[in-house]
């Protein structure tokens, strides 16, 4: 979606006060990390497909790990999502590694994601499976510091970005009326996100998107629009706590159904253009 035509239900109706507090908050160097691009740093040809590869098999073991207590099915299909992993990390490893070899930050990262997936391989197997969720949202963190520091422009890390602003307001539990600012500021900001995954331009044959996939992401993204115009009338309306944290929790789930869309399915390989 072109930027001129970005949802207007998405303006949140605030005060002078609050929108001056809200663009402050915005423009604190603690944020710049999220909000802004840094300079694109030139990479080798093969790259992104390296990433994208490597992204392929990582979210598909992120999401069921995630989601392994859910159901009977569950723990076989995170095992097995685990294992496909870690088996094709040592050659991912190198195809990433290429990115940028003699970047100190880039091979701490690399090799901070051995670690994290040597002990989500164990935790795997010892069927702890939040623990193991949780070390693998370090290896996303991991690579979205190590690219963004070293200016490797990447559209998923924007997903990232998004992600830690979109959960600082779906798993609140509480807003009283002392945290509404609060939680209007944090929604400014998942706005001002949510703004640069609306700009991305997604070529379906770099990113490896097959049909069903293209779709999937196509109507994630538009869940997410409307749950965040939902929050937007909501904290306009005043609404009660209770309509504020529903309103809240309904960002996590059309959030991770684009992202994973960039998951590749067992047994899916996409050749990679570019």
């Amino acid at each position: 979606m072109p930027a001129s035509s970005f949802p207007r239900s998405l303006a949140l109706p605030v005060s002078r006060r609050r929108l001056t507090q809200a663009l402050a908050l915005l423009s604190l160097p603690a944020l710049a990390l999220s909000t802004a691009r840094p300079a694109r740093a030139a990479l080798p040809q093969g790259s992104h497909a390296a990433m994208v590869a490597f992204d392929g098999l990582y979210i598909p073991a992120l999401f069921l790990t995630g989601a392994a207590p859910k159901s009977d099915e569950g723990p076989a299909r995170a095992g097995a999502a685990m294992q496909r992993l870690q088996q094709a990390w040592p050659q991912q490893r190198l195809a990433l590694q290429a990115l940028a070899p003699l970047a100190r930050p880039w091979r701490e990262a690399l090799a901070a994601v051995d670690r994290h997936l040597a002990r989500a391989t164990a935790e795997v197997g010892e069927r702890r499976w939040e623990a193991s969720h949780e070390t693998l949202e370090r290896v996303r963190e991991t690579l979205f510091e190590a690219r963004r520091s070293l200016g490797i422009d990447y559209a998923l890390d924007d997903f990232t970005a998004f992600h830690g602003a979109m959960e600082a307001i779906a798993n609140r539990s509480a807003v009283p009326p002392a945290q509404r600012e609060a939680l209007e500021r944090d929604y400014a900001r998942a706005r001002a996100l949510w703004r640069r995954i609306e700009r991305l331009e997604l070529d379906p044959a770099r990113w490896g998107l097959s049909p069903a996939r293209q779709a999937q992401l196509r109507q994630g993204l538009a869940d997410e629009d409307r749950a965040l115009a939902r929050l937007s009338r909501a904290l306009a309306a005043g609404a009660p706590e209770a309509e504020l944290l529903q309103a809240g929790a309904a960002l996590k789930g059309p959030f991770v159904k684009a992202y994973t869309a960039f998951g590749w399915p067992a047994g899916e390989t996409p050749a990679l253009a570019g």
